[in-house]
């Protein structure tokens, strides 16, 4: 029982015939006043205090009566709520004694205020000798609307002004409860700045909210004036019309200083709406009974579309906005079927709408109509029944919301993109096939295109090489020989997204343009195509297009694309170093099966020695050779393989651990002034051992007195560790390496150099990527250096720097870092 009175409107309660008749029990759905339960059983609040000043001295002289001479009666009176709100409610009350000194009002309330405003139109309309709404005047209908707005709260005045057609002054103020002399004073004045809150607010053009008049600047000239009307706050908002015309001013003044919160704006808001809508139609039907000159004038030039119709349906007459918005000549559209300019689905629901216009007099409904040219404008309909020549008729205003639905459309797109990424960020245990292949058909159903393809780029951007074409151009593409390879050079529009390193728009295929080079016989015919290259750093690894979507491509659907493919783009890169990490996984594995030969050789080698009587301590150097002389090939290959894999997998767990930590955005970076030569000698003594075991010469040059850098110790030291060790891994042994540092405008410039074999021109930019495919032998001697130069890379950018590498085949390579010095009045 309890759960069902608390999910009803019926408050039940409880009160004590003492002082204020505290509460002794109430229901919990006196939420809906803003209050809870345990405001009442604490005695924050009586009963007494919930009664609206005007009304308590009246209730509570009821309840008294009550007590003495009835057993239980019914009575209406109003309530404030705890959000300030004046609420009607109707209070069903009777005696319930519990001996002779425990008396109680227990009863049922209700809140009827709905019900209070209805009578109150009703007696309005009864005033006018029951006219309709519609047939009342104008300052009539606007004095209901103050009079039903002022009813939300205490202390509350509304006001509308309605300024002149010349827009340049108040013309006429409706305000049913504000004193005459006011409203006289106002009447007739210039707007401007500092006339008032209303000639303010319509000189500026926006919304005015004056919390205080005794000591605000619009309430300047007129103080004296709002004082003596008792006005202490005043809140205006424009009346505007659908057309973006001014029309006036609802105004909220309040005998009380008062700051407004969201829902008070909401609340000016509503209401000048309200206004705006009456005033706006009220216009229309004024100019319609004036003349038929003037109706024409207005109904051929209001910004909206106009119709009239019977109740059958059949049109009697538009206005030109109808015959400019759709493209058809008048006499087609008056004598044309409803069906041919309206979707069927709307024509369905025809019938219902008429049954509703002729009950309520009016009603607002969604449509759409048919253009000439085949597309289809969302409508928003304000109908209502109108007499015309005669004959009861619908007039039909409706309102182009293509702006609106387009963003309501935004919206639901921008959630489904999001879906999206969290869908492919879920993709790990997918292949890449089922990665790209997924991508792709997103990309064409979030770009609501037809077609899409997916092209990835080789290493030194010469070719697109296209990895798949959407289902719907499969299916719909006639070439049976399809071509995989696109040289850039050669390639149209397809390629400019690669040559002008940026996405490119074709929203008209069809027109004239240099940049293409024409398409197969049998290929998807295109009208509209985008394209969108994929960085990686500076580097295109992909391009993907999409076409004939129905709409123009804008940059919305390039940012979108190029978020969705980055996403691809990542979790291939993941993957790609996972794959990696288990390929060379598997042979150091199988490496370490090989050698397990050595420790047998070895066993039985030291048990034949021991048997022989030799002297395994002084024969120890003996022992190391002859066991190296008895590993096969395949055994010292499997040593080998056991060293360099197993460097290149710290390098590749390095990589996985340094893109993981980026991408979460968590790598941060703690700049001071360093000392470089400090980070280098550091470093240098790190690897000291490595360049002692090769026996490498170390030409180091690092001035004294060099100034700071601004830098991050650690990442300095972790940068200059990977470039070390590359260039001792590079140097043959028995060579040199090189350290030096010198200042360069504002930098110092530290040059790493190795006697190695030196770096291809063509792999020296690729070297630079998170991963690369090895295609010949010498770029497979530099597989693995990719990973940390990546790194190295993205810490010298952090620095705002450079890196670099120069090199030639059999002479050796320099790696060039440049950071800026650290300078005290810029970073002080």
């Amino acid at each position: 029982m309890e759960s069902i009175i608390n999910n009803s409107p019926i408050i039940v309660i409880s009160r004590k015939t003492e002082k204020e008749y505290p509460v002794e029990y109430i229901s919990n759905n006196v939420r809906q006043f803003g209050y809870i339960p345990e405001d009442f059983y604490s005695g924050k609040i009586k009963y007494a205090d919930l009664i609206h000043p005007d009304d308590r001295k009246v209730v509570l002289k009821a309840f008294k009566y009550l007590n003495k001479q009835l057993t239980e009666f019914i009575q209406e009176y109003r309530i404030i709520s705890r959000f300030g709100e004046v609420r009607y409610v109707e209070d069903r009350v009777r005696i319930n004694s519990r001996g002779d000194q425990n008396v109680h009002l227990e009863g049922t309330i209700i809140d009827i205020t709905e019900c209070k405003h209805n009578e109150m139109i009703t007696h309005q309309q009864k005033a006018h000798n029951g006219k309709p709404l519609t047939e009342i005047s104008l300052e009539d209908v606007l004095g209901l609307l103050v009079t039903n707005a002022e009813r939300i709260r205490s202390g509350l005045t509304c006001a509308v002004m309605l300024l002149d057609k010349k827009k340049h002054h108040i013309c006429r103020v409706i305000a049913p409860n504000l004193p005459t002399y006011f409203k006289e004073a106002i009447e007739g004045l210039d707007i401007g700045y500092g006339v008032g809150s209303g000639g303010t607010a319509l000189y500026m053009g926006e919304r005015v909210i004056v919390e205080n008049i005794e000591t605000h600047p619009y309430w300047a000239k007129h103080r004296e004036l709002a004082k003596k009307a008792g006005l202490k706050a005043s809140w205006a908002e424009l009346i505007v019309s659908s057309t973006g015309e001014i029309l006036g001013v609802f105004l909220m003044y309040f005998n009380f200083p008062n700051k407004p919160k969201k829902t008070c704006y909401e609340y000016l808001k509503a209401n000048s709406d309200l206004a705006a809508i009456e005033i706006e139609h009220r216009v229309v039907n004024e100019t319609f009974r004036e003349s038929d000159h003037r109706f024409k004038t207005i109904f051929n030039n209001i910004n909206d579309q106009i119709y009239v119709s019977e109740l059958n349906g059949n049109l009697i007459d538009v206005n030109k906005v109808v015959v400019d918005s759709l493209g058809y000549s008048k006499d087609y559209i008056l004598s044309s079927s409803p069906m041919d300019i309206v979707p069927s689905w709307y024509v369905q629901r025809a019938s219902e709408l008429i049954k509703v216009i002729e009950k309520d007099h009016k009603a607002m409904y969604e449509a759409a109509a048919i253009r000439k040219d085949g597309s289809v404008i969302p409508l928003e309909i304000n109908a209502r029944m109108i007499n015309y020549n005669g004959k009861k008729t619908v007039l039909s205003v409706a309102r182009d919301i293509t702006e609106r639905k387009r963003a309501e459309k935004a919206k639901q797109l921008n959630e489904s993109r999001l879906e999206t990424l969290i869908k492919l960020n879920e993709m790990t245990a997918a292949s890449l096939d089922e990665i790209a292949e997924f991508v792709k058909e997103e990309a064409v159903r979030l770009t609501e295109s037809k077609l899409g393809y997916l092209a990835f780029m080789n290493a030194d951007e010469t070719d697109l090489i296209m990895d798949s074409w959407s289902n719907t151009a499969m299916n719909e593409c006639g070439i049976s020989d399809k071509q995989f390879i696109y040289p850039v050079k050669t390639t149209g529009l397809w390629g400019e997204a690669v040559k002008q390193r940026k996405a490119i728009i074709t929203n008209d295929y069809s027109a004239p343009n240099t940049m293409k080079k024409g398409y197969p016989k049998g290929h998807v015919e295109l009208t509209r195509h985008m394209n969108v290259p994929i960085f990686d750093g500076d580097h295109i690894v992909a391009v993907v297009g999409v076409g004939n979507k129905e709409e123009e491509y804008d940059e919305s659907d390039v940012r979108q694309l190029t978020l969705l493919m980055q996403g691809m783009w990542k979790l291939i890169q993941r993957k790609q170093l996972i794959g990696a990490l288990s390929k060379y996984s598997e042979e150091l594995l199988k490496a370490n099966t090989k050698l397990r030969s050595v420790n047998m050789i070895k066993t039985e080698f030291i048990e034949d020695s021991i048997k022989n009587g030799h002297d395994l301590l002084h024969g120890f150097d003996v022992l190391d050779d002859e066991t190296l002389n008895l590993l096969d090939d395949s055994q010292k290959e499997a040593i080998s393989i056991l060293l360099n894999n197993s460097e290149r997998l710290k390098l590749l767990i390095d990589a996985i651990l340094y893109s993981d930590l980026q991408q979460s955005g968590r790598i941060e970076y703690s700049f001071e002034p360093v000392s470089i030569g400090t980070v280098l000698s550091d470093v240098l003594l790190n690897q000291i051992l490595l360049i002692d075991e090769k026996e490498l010469a170390l030409e180091k040059e690092i001035p004294a007195g060099l100034p700071p850098v601004k830098g991050d110790k650690e990442k300095l030291k972790e940068m200059f560790v990977y470039l070390i060790h590359n260039a001792i891994n590079l140097t043959p042994k028995g060579n040199s390496i090189g350290v030096e540092v010198s200042e360069e405008n504002g930098h110092l410039h530290v040059t790493i150099t190795d006697t190695g074999e030196g770096i291809a021109k063509d792999l020296i930019p690729r070297l630079f990527y998170k991963m690369y495919q090895a295609d010949d032998s010498i770029a497979r001697m530099f597989q693995g250096f990719e990973s940390s130069l990546y790194i190295c890379k993205d810490t010298v950018a952090a620095h705002q720097g450079n890196i670099w590498i120069e090199s030639e085949i059999g002479q050796g390579s320099s790696f060039h870092v440049k950071i800026p010095k650290w300078i005290e009045a810029e970073n002080s």
